[in-house]
């Protein structure tokens, strides 16, 4: 009892740097066969697709270089933009859509412009309705 006490609080040694190694190296070729194996996977599922839509791997590689090559390139203005310098102003709505929003924005709702307030016309009514009510119950 008096040992197994003692042996309580003493601190056991970490592990050794050859089984630290030897764990980095595991670690390594678990890496690399989980990615082969998931290159695997990825080369049987474009295997699947091609047999499902009738046509080849190569076919499907071909085609999908052809999509990329045919892709517009993005606009360029010829030159190089600085970080003080602004790229020129796109505006991003299109007139029907800029004039829906106006036509939305003219139907009353306008901030410039005093509202009435409702709420206080409503609190007036049901003060006078209380009133009326409770003549013989609030005083």
């Amino acid at each position: 009892l008096l040992f197994t006490a003692v042996q309580a609080f003493t601190i056991q040694p970490a592990v050794t740097p050859t089984r630290v190694r030897s764990v980095n190296l595991f670690m390594a070729n678990d890496a690399q066969a989980e990615a082969e194996a998931l290159r695997e996977k990825a080369r049987l599922l474009k295997e699947e697709v091609a047999a499902l839509s009738g046509t080849t791997v190569e076919k499907m590689d071909a085609k999908a270089v052809e999509e990329k090559a045919a892709a517009p390139a993005p606009p360029s203005t010829g030159e190089n933009l600085y970080d003080d310098q602004v790229a020129e102003f796109k505006d991003p709505l299109s007139d029907n859509m800029r004039a829906k929003l106006m036509r939305e924005a003219s139907t009353g709702l306008d901030s410039e412009k005093p509202q009435t307030n409702v709420i206080l016309y409503i609190s007036v009514v049901i003060a006078i309705l209380v009133g009326l009510a409770g003549s013989g119950i609030l005083y």
